[in-house]
């Protein structure tokens, strides 16, 4: 019986080379954050981060350009993965559970839908005990031009 993830065959999936994933992980933003990547694959990716006191909202609550952060990090990540430049075009988050500081994040994003231009992907965003923290749907057009990766 075959795995699926997504839209993608686990038994036919590609992996990125370090060159690329160092690439996603370049980002000051990013490394701010302090965002870890887990398992990244074209059209799949997840990373995790975890909540610090400086990232709370005024109610002492994560804030949601944090949550909506690491869900348009994962989704950017996933629809590059395949080597073309991919920019997102639309992105919406329904918030769904409050978290606090030292809650970890992690978020996953699967590619639903891509043609030669265009791709959809849905990222969830779950706390450390496997709650739903957030659902983001993003879509991205995908450019004719190659990922410029250093080393390669």
């Amino acid at each position: 019986m075959k795995k699926l993830v997504g839209m993608t065959d686990v038994k036919k999936e590609k992996s990125i080379d370090d060159n690329t994933l160092a690439l996603f992980s370049s980002g000051a933003f990013t490394r701010q954050l302090g965002i870890r990547f887990g398992r990244v694959t074209p059209g799949y990716a997840e990373a995790t981060l975890t909540v610090e006191e400086w990232m709370l909202s005024f109610l002492g609550l994560t804030h949601g350009g944090l949550v909506f952060t690491l869900a348009d990090t994962v989704f950017g990540v996933a629809s590059n993965a395949y080597g073309q430049v991919s920019l997102a075009v639309h992105a919406d988050i329904s918030f769904l559970q409050p978290t606090t500081k030292g809650t970890i994040l992690t978020a996953r994003a699967v590619e639903e839908s891509r043609s030669r231009r265009v791709a959809h992907y849905h990222v969830t965003v779950e706390d450390g005990d496997g709650r739903l923290v957030a659902t983001f749907h993003g879509v991205a057009y995908v450019k004719k031009e190659p990922l410029g990766v250093p080393g390669t």
